[in-house]
């Protein structure tokens, strides 16, 4: 009886500690409900939540297109097109997590926001605005907000300007670092932001010309201006070369790690660290991976794939495990991609992995793959000098024997319950 009692109170602490679980959350709202042809306004995305969220849009065009949230809101500035609907998409990628790091997929969310249709005028014709001259009659303020030229201080826009023309492209080399942009107007009482010296980041910049009229309308010129973000530097990885990617906005974060500026031959990188770990986000081709980096010999040491495994993160690293019984196999869990060695059975569904803890420590874990569940790899099991069948046979038989000392001990529990009700009973 006393035992009864013992286990109803372990469930009831439980289901208290269920209750005070805080809930999780996952919204977006904008700033607007209308906005103006080419005009802006703001996204709030977030909530109770941990993660990553890819931003998309449709009939304009969005400040950042990811984002990482962490028990808050973050605001992204849209700009949108000429006319319809504008729309901004929030999609939470996998790993996400609700506050206390459980993993929650929440779906995606979606705000629509209008964009007002622009008052037609006739060439020539002014607004209502007035203001009395020196004779007692009225003047009209021009609504004249074009262009008469725009023009850059490196490359060519394409196309070529037209005041009618509002969006221009700009490809540059990878030594741009700053671009100056000269523009006037067509009317002389029209003011002009946005013209003059822009520093430039590796990648896409969007530079924004805006001219506002005597009558305050307002018309944006927009240059997407490219600056090659090739790498400089590149470093010997198995049979070939791994380029260092140069643009740190496009690689995603890792959390607790801190970007930080390191010299190879005198070209500038950036590495991430944390405690012991130095990491480099390095281009193969067309993949783009994480690589563990020993930033003494300023050498790659091996792949590393970020994996969240039932709300665990494991850096798995490809590292070769010499063993006739072992063949290497990659598994495929969503975007992630990691090197898993499976044991030498058809019916196997278990797979040994190697990941790096904060301190630099190789670990091996077997991971189960159709329950997606992973534990510590008992050492023993790996150093057995047998032949390839015995094994085999005696990871069978460990997994085996802890799933029966288990049950044996359920039974035990359960009958030991049963003489206590018994005994009570009798008394």
């Amino acid at each position: 009886m006393k035992k009864l009692k013992i286990i109803a109170i372990v469930f009831t602490m439980m289901f208290v500690h269920l209750l005070n679980v805080d809930a999780a959350s996952f919204g977006m709202t904008s700033s607007k409900n209308q906005v103006s042809p080419n005009g802006t306004f703001t996204v709030k995305v977030g909530g109770e939540c941990i993660g990553r969220v890819d931003l998309k849009v449709s009939n304009g065009s969005l400040s950042s297109s990811s984002i990482w949230v962490e028990q808050g809101y973050i605001t992204v500035t849209v700009t949108a097109g000429a006319s319809g609907n504008v729309t901004v998409t929030a999609t939470p990628v996998t790993g996400f997590s609700d506050p206390d790091a459980n993993l929650y997929n929440p779906g995606s969310r979606s705000v629509t926001v209008k964009i007002a249709e622009p008052t037609t005028t006739k060439p020539g014709t002014v607004t209502t605005t007035k203001k009395p001259n020196n004779n007692g009659t009225t003047l009209k303020k021009s609504q004249d907000n074009d262009l008469a030229s725009l023009t850059v201080s490196e490359g060519t826009l394409s196309p070529a300007f037209d005041p009618e023309i509002t969006e221009y492209t700009l490809n540059l080399p990878k030594d741009n670092k700053e671009l100056t942009i000269k523009a006037s107007t067509k009317d002389s009482k029209a003011k002009i932001n946005g013209a003059g010296k822009v520093t430039l980041k590796f990648g896409q910049n969007v530079i924004e010309v805006v001219v506002t009229a005597e009558n305050g309308s307002k018309k944006t010129y927009r240059i997407k201006a490219y600056v090659d973000e090739s790498p400089d530097v590149f470093l010997d990885y198995l049979d070939g070369k791994i380029g260092i990617v140069k643009n740190a906005e496009g690689i995603p974060a890792l959390e607790g790690f801190e970007s930080k500026e390191h010299e190879i031959d005198g070209k500038k990188i950036t590495i991430f660290t944390k405690d012991k770990l130095s990491l480099i986000y390095g281009l193969n081709g067309e993949e783009r991976n994480y690589y563990l980096f020993d930033k003494e010999k300023n050498t790659i040491i091996n792949l590393l794939t970020p994996v969240t495994i039932k709300d665990h993160i494991l850096f798995v690293i490809d590292k070769k495990i010499e063993e006739d019984y072992l063949k290497k196999e990659t598994v495929a869990r969503g975007d992630e991609k990691f090197a898993c060695y499976k044991f030498d059975r058809s019916d196997a569904n278990y797979c040994l992995l190697t990941a790096i803890d904060k301190e630099g420590n190789y670990k091996e874990y077997l991971y189960e793959t159709t329950e997606e569940t992973f534990q510590l790899y008992p050492k023993f099991l790996l150093d057995y000098s047998g032949d390839e069948k015995s094994k085999n046979d005696i990871i069978l038989y460990v997994l085996g024997g802890l799933l029966g000392v288990s049950f044996i001990v359920i039974i035990v529990m359960v009958s030991n319950t049963k003489k206590g009700n018994k005994n009570e009973k009798n008394k």
